[in-house]
């Protein structure tokens, strides 16, 4: 979770379940999982964030083919918007959680409502998944066998993005 929330892409959605699975199997407490999760990922959008705060100008240099600086400024604006509780709710949505809270220090968002709403909304999602993860505990060799091609999908998926992206790049190179 730790790892997810710091901007490597490591699915909560596989990580959280499977750790519910493993409490309705006994071999953890579903608590002391979804506490493990909440702060782990919380630790995890603290580094992020201080990238951003620290680092975030170096995205107007080489940073700037893996976070393209008008998706960062994009979210600079939004958060300008929407206030501090983006924190909460995007912890709540897939994709977008791993990486807000990059934007979040780039944009100076206060550090401590930061901490705040990333934790509550951080384990708002792990209860969630762990308890999926419970409920299914029964089923889970069938789960895992759909997983296994969720998992190739994802990896196809992001090998063809970064491919129309680097395609994209180029193209727009050429023109400039």
């Amino acid at each position: 979770m730790l790892f997810e929330s710091a901007c490597i892409p490591i699915p909560s959605e596989l990580i959280m379940p499977f750790a519910g699975f493993l409490a309705a199997q006994g071999e953890m407490n579903l608590f002391a999982a979804i506490a493990a999760g909440s702060i782990g990922g919380t630790v995890g959008c603290i580094i992020a964030y201080i990238v951003g705060y620290k680092y975030g100008h170096l995205l107007e240099g080489p940073l700037r083919y893996i976070f393209p600086l008008n998706e960062v400024r994009r979210a600079q604006r939004w958060l300008a918007r929407h206030g501090d509780s983006v924190g909460f709710f995007t912890r709540l949505l897939p994709a977008i959680r791993t990486f807000i809270s990059l934007p979040m220090g780039m944009a100076r968002a206060p550090f401590l409502r930061f901490i705040v709403y990333s934790f509550v909304g951080t384990t708002i999602w792990c209860t969630a998944l762990a308890y999926v993860g419970w409920i299914l505990g029964e089923n889970w060799t069938e789960i895992k066998t759909y997983l296994h091609y969720g998992d190739v999908v994802i990896l196809i998926a992001l090998v063809v993005l970064l491919a129309y992206y680097v395609w994209k790049k180029k193209k727009r190179s050429r023109f400039v």
